[in-house]
């Protein structure tokens, strides 16, 4: 994870309970996001909607087209980042408000919220929430199954400063520090992917735990190719528990 896509990292991990199979026509099939879960996800990381994100007010345009008539949304979706900073993105919704089938014309009372719903989760796609699922991970059912152990029955998360009294987030990396080979990493890595889970870490502590697995994981692959030069340029035991303490702390 870089520094760059640290919030799509975070955001973009979805619970397969809050997703549902469609199908179109054609024989298209595919997975879609309820909408709720990806409100949640920006109410997770950036607090309460109206507070720390929230949405400027719409604006809808209606489009005749032939005897259908259709509505388009504009929605203007506002986050807090960088010391509350507010960032903004656009999205672009729509839908029919008065559509047409074998049977007639028919309307649809609920057009106009549709499509600003639409405009509002088409702006999320853009900072990464629901990532996987539009990128195809969906698709391969090892990883639905990972992300189904990884929400379910999980405990509520739990804020930052709680983790980081309970002391858990030392031991995560001391823990870390003493893994020199791949082989004591991949079970590091599953011990305490079930241990967050159980533990109610929030979205920002399991991406910062994902972020230093893989750059540990880096500096071993790096150790094996010029063994060398290990002592010189990776600190080691104590030493390296020492750093990543340090370096929480003046995070």
């Amino acid at each position: 994870m870089s520094e760059n896509t640290k919030i799509w990292d975070i955001l973009g991990r979805t619970d397969p309970a809050h997703t549902r199979a469609f199908s179109r026509s054609g024989g298209f099939k595919g997975t879609a996001i309820k909408p709720i879960w990806s409100f949640r996800r920006m109410t997770e990381e950036f607090g309460p909607c109206g507070v720390g994100w929230g949405v400027g007010e719409p604006v809808f345009q209606v489009v005749p087209a032939g005897e259908e008539i259709l509505v388009y949304c504009t929605a203007k979706v506002w986050f807090k980042h960088d010391d509350n900073h507010s960032q903004h993105i656009y999205g672009v919704g729509g839908d029919k408000v008065v559509g047409k089938n074998k049977y007639g014309l028919n309307t649809d009372d609920e057009a106009f919220k549709k499509a600003f719903t639409d405009a509002v989760t088409n702006a999320l796609k853009l900072i990464g929430v629901g990532a996987d699922v539009h990128m195809g991970l969906f698709e391969d059912n090892k990883y639905v199954r990972e992300m189904t152990d990884e929400f379910s029955d999980a405990p509520p998360p739990k804020s930052s400063a709680a983790l980081k009294r309970e002391g858990g987030w030392e031991e995560f990396r001391r823990e870390l520090a003493e893994c020199d080979t791949t082989i004591k990493l991949d079970r590091f890595r599953e011990a305490w992917r079930k241990k967050a889970i159980a533990d109610g870490w929030n979205a920002t502590f399991k991406a910062t735990a994902r972020d230093e697995i893989e750059a540990q994981e880096e500096r071993i692959k790096q150790a094996d190719e010029f063994p060398g030069d290990l002592p010189a340029t990776a600190p080691r035991g104590e030493e390296a528990h020492n750093s990543y303490v340090n370096a929480f702390r003046a995070g």
